[in-house]
């Protein structure tokens, strides 16, 4: 059975870098894609994704908001919210943790990252990748 994921970025090039990289999870995973807050709501309450990963930077209703108003619902608040934001500042991390974010993570999105979060919140074991070696993985834009 194929795991739910919803991708929220308002930048379609984000959307497909992301699905790019969790292709090599080897994980069976359904996408669902949107492109902004109010969107990712509707979406997120109609389909129940088994994971939600969220720009912080969407038209219409932010990231912060998304995730404040999923973690609000019954329906809705035990999927698991990781935001993936090129918001990076002092206080960043904390302020979507805060609006009901479960994980976050940077842009550019580090690829071993991307993949170990998703794994993990979909209950799977770390990836393994023997050639990362010991430089701490790899960086994609």
């Amino acid at each position: 059975m194929a795991h739910l994921l919803l991708i929220a970025d308002d930048n379609a090039d984000n959307i497909l870098l992301i699905k790019r990289i969790l292709r090599r999870t080897g994980l069976d995973i359904e996408y669902l894609e949107t492109q902004t807050g109010r969107e990712t709501f509707n979406l997120a309450t109609g389909r129940m994704p088994d994971l939600i990963l969220l720009d912080l930077k969407m038209p219409d209703m932010d990231g912060y908001e998304t995730a404040t108003a999923l973690k609000s619902q019954g329906a809705t608040k035990n999927i698991p919210i990781v935001a993936v934001t090129a918001q990076a500042m002092l206080g960043d991390r904390e302020h979507a943790l805060s609006a009901g974010c479960d994980d976050y993570l940077t842009k550019p999105v580090d690829a071993l990252l991307l993949m170990d979060t998703v794994k993990k919140y979909l209950s799977v074991g770390p990836h393994v990748d023997s050639s990362a070696g010991g430089s701490g993985g790899e960086s994609h834009e």
